[in-house]
């Protein structure tokens, strides 16, 4: 009970407890208690939990292990996705969905190429003749029988449309052909054509005089590279070591069917007329080959003094097993 003493002015508390009881500050006991050392802790269902003396603040995350493992996965997801955060949930969406056009875009990029494969299936390896790529017929009148086997082969570039498949060097063929034939009146002038698959088409064929070079068709092969060679054009065609070694083949072919004498030589249209064919890229390869005329021996020269001055006069020696 407290009282006061009106004539001193103080107040005096005075305790009906027994004397030997004392009063502690609660702070005191607080700080006496020494505080609990957790190292795990499990709440479930509250958000105030009470440590020691104090009152602290917990997050609650609840996640039930025991009954989450007993889920299907269907319900798992879905407890995974509802438990997230609106942010996380996005992230994933956006995860997925990229990883679904990186899916799509592998089997499609299979797909087509497995397709552009079965589409590039050609009648033979690399020989194709008139009546595989479907030219149009027609009778020639003109041969080079006077002149077999022939002295000089001269390498043009068609300065049209690159092909790379069967299908579009045989179109484009076609469309050659029925330009040289309805408008300037005579069938595609090559003997010859060699396309950017690598592959060799047959024109004009053996014998038949071409209408490649001016003063030479009578005794010449013209072969025919498909594309633009020229270097400095923005969208030039450039050799490729098959469509070399395909050339090659031909060219062997016709030493051993004795249409090319064995001495044979190459040249570029531009060697031997007034032109700009077979195009910088084009001329550069075949100036390395071993067979190209350096000495550029046929400049000026009609059919018949080529044919008189060289008929019985090796061009170059010749190995014995070519």
């Amino acid at each position: 009970m407290w009282r006061s003493r009106e004539d001193t002015g103080q107040t005096v508390a005075q305790s009906r407890v027994p004397a030997e009881l004392s009063v502690i500050d609660e702070s005191a006991i607080a700080s006496a208690i020494p505080s609990p050392a957790v190292a795990n802790l499990n709440i479930s269902k509250s958000s105030k939990v009470h440590i020691g003396p104090k009152f602290v603040s917990v997050t609650q995350n609840v996640q039930n292990a025991e009954t989450l493992k007993e889920l299907p996965l269907p319900k798992y997801l879905w407890q995974v996705i509802k438990n997230s955060s609106r942010t996380e949930r996005l992230s994933c969406a956006a995860a997925l969905i990229v990883l679904i056009v990186c899916v799509a875009l592998i089997a499609y990029f299979s797909v087509m190429t497995s397709k552009t494969k079965e589409e590039d299936r050609a009648p033979h390896e690399w020989r194709i003749t008139r009546e595989m790529w479907l030219a149009r017929p027609y009778n020639y009148t003109y041969y080079t029988y006077d002149f077999e086997p022939l002295l000089l082969v001269v390498i043009q570039n068609t300065v049209g449309p690159q092909c790379h498949r069967f299908q579009a060097c045989a179109a484009e063929l076609r469309n050659l052909q029925g330009w040289f034939i309805n408008d300037m009146g005579y069938d595609i002038p090559y003997n010859f054509a060699v396309g950017n698959d690598g592959r060799v088409y047959e024109n004009r064929g053996w014998s038949v005089e071409g209408a490649h070079t001016r003063g030479y068709n009578r005794c010449s092969m013209g072969i025919g590279f498909l594309g633009d060679y020229r270097g400095e054009m923005e969208n030039h065609a450039v050799v490729t070591p098959e469509q070399e070694n395909r050339t090659q083949l031909i060219l062997a072919e016709g030493v051993k069917l004795g249409y090319l004498r064995r001495d044979f030589l190459v040249v570029g249209a531009k060697d031997i007329s007034d032109s700009a064919s077979p195009g910088s890229n084009l001329y550069n390869a075949i100036r390395r080959w071993p067979n190209y005329d350096h000495q550029n021996r046929f400049k000026g020269l009609s059919c018949e003094q080529i044919h008189e001055k060289y008929k019985d006069t090796p061009l170059y020696e010749v190995p014995k097993d070519i």
